[in-house]
């Protein structure tokens, strides 16, 4: 008796010490420079100034959306910068909001096996709740970076601030610019503090006014090789993918499944649907689905777990769309380069118009794929 009951202290100790864990052990505690050891601490003063809310959006919804190919963004977005916002995706902080509302989602590991959201819109005022909000890492920075996104955050790692600080790439971060985070609070209740920060389309905007943020975008390229609206649909050439599954880590998989009805990929994770709290919980679903096997280590002297993505040697990778798949191989030439996708026979890809879920996966990983 006294030997079980041992046991089970050293449990509750062990348990005490590690904190605040993710899936099977791994570290959900983000990598945040603020200067503040006690990263408890430091989010429960981000209270924030934002409040849910939205921007009316009078003008006529026929403009290029170049994240999606299709006619429906409003006149007043053309040359404006899109707003990307990194959004929590460990399991205890679910559910998600605003994200099924997104344009175009990137998803990468970040550290010690988590994946992140970032969620990308052509025009977020009229979404009143995204989040929760968490910390930027430079893998996006520079897989977003031609698109020339406003970022919205809440701290970053000294990988993150290096990019920014070269490329003068200036981000809204919600820890120097509260006007554009709130905490939900009766979120706060039940939630640890770092999973209760949010932003929305008022929010947002309040926050690149009060930081100064220039909107108007040097970039005019599209997200993808899109083909015209009125074309008939691509059928990629490989063979059928009504399922599709890999993993970002031992933990974190992309599991997406073909819908006949809607002509989409219903997002999945942990065995789960991922839906979105704040549209009615929807399940996201998504008309072009991208997975690129990269060289993806960890950052030298860095016990934190950060991962290294190496873009610049390009790799194997996948187009799933319309209940089909294409083998592709990608590239991305320089920091400032797209990304480019390419046949088996050497020509580019073209892509359908609606809405893309981009997974960068560690080529570690390539054995696990299954597609179905």
């Amino acid at each position: 008796m006294k030997k079980k009951i041992s046991i089970l202290l050293f449990i509750i100790i062990i348990l005490s010490l590690t904190g605040c864990k993710g899936i099977g052990g791994f570290m959900e505690e983000p990598v945040v420079n603020t200067g503040i050891d006690d990263l408890s601490s430091y989010y429960e003063r981000l209270q924030g100034d934002g409040e849910i809310g939205t921007v009316a959006v009078t003008g006529d919804k026929s403009a290029y959306n170049p994240l999606t190919g299709e006619y429906n963004m409003a006149q007043d977005r053309v040359g404006q910068r899109p707003i990307a916002v990194s959004v929590n995706n460990i399991q205890q902080s679910w559910p998600q909001y605003g994200i099924s509302k997104a344009d175009f989602i990137v998803e990468i590991e970040t550290e010690g096996g988590i994946t992140r959201l970032m969620c990308l819109f052509s025009d977020a005022r009229e979404v009143d709740m995204i989040g929760s909000v968490r910390s930027l890492r430079d893998q996006f920075i520079e897989a977003l970076f031609p698109l020339d996104p406003i970022i919205v955050h809440i701290g970053t790692s000294i990988y993150a601030d290096k990019a920014i600080a070269q490329y003068n790439f200036k981000t809204l971060d919600g820890g120097n610019h509260s006007s554009a985070i709130w905490t939900d609070r009766a979120r706060a209740a039940v939630y640890a503090t770092e999973h209760t920060k949010f932003t929305g389309g008022s929010a947002i905007e309040k926050g690149i006014i009060n930081a100064k943020i220039s909107t108007e975008s040097y970039s005019s390229i599209s997200a993808f090789n899109f083909i015209d609206p009125d074309e008939t649909k691509i059928i990629p050439k490989s063979g059928k993918a009504a399922n599709v599954k890999y993993n970002f880590s031992s933990y974190y998989d992309g599991d997406f499944r073909y819908d006949e009805t809607t002509g989409t990929y219903k997002k999945w994770q942990f065995g789960r649907p991922q839906v979105d709290a704040g549209n009615d919980n929807k399940q996201l679903e998504f008309d072009n689905l991208f997975l690129l096997f990269a060289d993806i280590s960890l950052y030298p002297n860095q016990g934190s777990g950060l991962v290294d993505v190496k873009y610049e040697k390009g790799g194997e990778g996948y187009y799933f769309s319309q209940g089909y798949y294409e083998k592709i191989t990608w590239r991305k030439d320089d920091y400032p380069s797209n990304f480019s996708f390419y046949k088996s026979d050497g020509t580019e890809l073209e892509v359908n118009v609606g809405k893309t879920h981009l997974g960068v996966v560690d080529d570690d990983y390539i054995s696990r794929l299954v597609i179905s």
